[in-house]
């Protein structure tokens, strides 16, 4: 999406190191967003568990961006990149997920900037929950580029969330299933560790309402 491929040219993202949770020289240090455990998975922000990727960056935003979190890496010349990302607030308003997905590809062919060349959606399970997996394909002949995206919109409560993966080449370059394989593992594996901030505004007013 543009709006990915800006921050992934503009965003300032913590060093590796920092990243994961390597000391620092200050005094006190802040947390570390991201903390690797003996499992082999890492925690973001005592928010979330799942299967970290190896060798990419680490993508975030300031609070209220386009989405929460997730990772990216540069693949030689322009504009081979990948990057995935986790979403708890996806396109589209819909709460049925067949609804949802056809509200998700008109948004995001309008956001990305590209003629619509391919798109499949298929139900599945992920985390124990309903959910349909997007796959869209589209290009840009003028800029001479095109993008693969694959996308879960899952079921959390009575809500929808999304992890998006999408993949960028030149006309002419080759996509890497790979790189989807990574992002698989990590949308399969990823586990709640503390309820969701609408979880949380319910749960206060069921108490307010007694």
């Amino acid at each position: 999406m543009k709006r990915e491929r800006t921050l992934l040219i503009i965003s300032v993202f913590m060093s590796g190191c920092l990243a994961w949770g390597c000391a620092t020289t200050a005094k006190q240090a802040p947390k570390p967003s991201f903390v690797l455990t003996k499992q082999g998975t890492a925690i973001y922000k005592d928010k979330y568990e799942f299967k970290a990727p190896t060798d990419w960056r680490i993508l975030q935003t300031d609070s209220g961006g386009d989405f929460e979190f997730g990772f990216f890496r540069i693949e030689g010349d322009f504009p081979n990149q990948t990057s995935f990302v986790y979403d708890d607030q996806p396109y589209g308003s819909s709460q049925d997920l067949g609804t949802r997905a056809k509200q998700y590809e008109t948004l995001y062919f309008m956001t990305i900037g590209l003629i619509k060349t391919s798109s499949k959606l298929d139900k599945a399970v992920v985390g124990g929950q309903p959910a349909v997996i997007l796959q869209v394909e589209g290009q840009n002949p003028n800029q001479g580029e095109k993008a693969s995206s694959k996308i879960y919109l899952v079921k959390r409560g009575e809500w929808i969330v999304s992890f998006l993966c999408t993949q960028w080449r030149s006309m002419k370059g080759t996509f890497d299933s790979h790189d989807f394989e990574i992002f698989d593992t990590f949308a399969t594996s990823f586990k709640y560790l503390k309820p969701s901030t609408f979880e949380e505004i319910i749960e206060r007013v069921k108490k307010v309402e007694g």
